[in-house]
């Protein structure tokens, strides 16, 4: 393997990594979620409102590009 696929593949692996953690927090937010709901009063909808969250947490999602400044921040950069 030369050297600019190396450098390839060890960005790949970064990116899934990347990925990867943000899907792994995004599923511990969920499942903080589903808990507070579950160990509140019982509710009619309860259900429904778990299995929304469990869908939303389970859908792929987009990490935030680093490189990509966003409100306040960008903001005073601009200035």
């Amino acid at each position: 393997m030369n050297p600019k696929q190396c450098e390839a593949r060890i960005v790949h692996a970064d990116h899934i990594r990347a990925r990867a953690l943000h899907d792994l927090t995004r599923a511990r937010m969920a499942l903080d979620t589903i808990r507070e709901i579950a160990e509140a009063r019982t509710r009619a909808d309860a259900l429904q409102v778990i299995a929304c969250i469990a869908r939303a947490a389970l859908a792929g999602s987009t990490p935030p590009d680093p490189s990509l400044v966003q409100g306040e921040e960008h903001d005073r950069e601009s200035r």
